[in-house]
């Protein structure tokens, strides 16, 4: 009907990737994060809206577009959201944050496990278990960040996708006292018989 870029899941991408980016500037999350954030997705809408005034006059697809996302995908957003920025303000309930101390600490107490190894008895898939603590011991924090980085933006990433059946929906649902746009209606307008005769006419002439 409209180019992807008009469609469900591409109009809320935009407003997602433009309410992330500012979204972790807020501090608790509380009702008035939640209106701001709402405030800037108007502004979001409003980016694609005047682009898509460009090509098209259809109002009624645009105002079930915005309804869409208003009713079906902020609010899933913004449960992502709330849990995903609760994690971040306790930096991922990573030990000490994350700092040099704790990675050191893992570090000693990779070495201290691989002593006790070396000077008891003890299983031997156990041995390399040291090792390896002593090796990503630095670097745990970092893993633990980008574990739960992912799996916020994969959450994102299924959101959008699940927009593409609101999308359907809304391509097959138009009110009846919507009026079609004009170019729409040249498209879907059957050819009359009289203008048929008139090409065909012209066809053997």
């Amino acid at each position: 009907m409209y180019p992807d870029r008009f469609r469900l899941p591409q109009v809320t991408e935009h407003v997602l990737t433009w309410l992330e980016r500012r979204r972790p500037g807020f501090g608790e999350w509380d009702g008035e994060v939640e209106a701001q954030l709402r405030a800037e997705s108007r502004l979001a809408l409003a980016d694609v809206a005047g682009r898509f005034a460009e090509v098209a006059e259809d109002p009624g697809y645009w105002a079930r577009l915005e309804r869409s996302v208003y009713t079906v995908a902020l609010p899933r957003y913004f449960q992502l959201a709330r849990e995903h920025h609760a994690l971040q303000r306790r930096k991922y309930g990573v030990w000490r944050g994350g700092d040099l101390l704790s990675r050191v600490a893992y570090t000693g107490a990779g070495i201290a496990a691989a002593v006790v190894v070396a000077v008891t008895a003890v299983p031997d898939w156990i041995e390399p278990l040291p090792f390896a603590l002593i090796l990503f011991g630095p670097f745990l924090p970092d893993m633990q960040e980008s574990f739960y980085e992912r799996r916020y933006r994969r959450q994102l990433e299924t959101l959008v996708r699940d927009m593409g059946v609101e999308q359907q929906q809304l391509e097959a649902y138009r009110p009846l006292d919507e009026s079609v746009p004009p170019a729409l209606e040249r498209l879907s307008e059957p050819e009359s018989p009289v203008r048929s005769g008139e090409s065909s006419s012209k066809e053997k002439v």
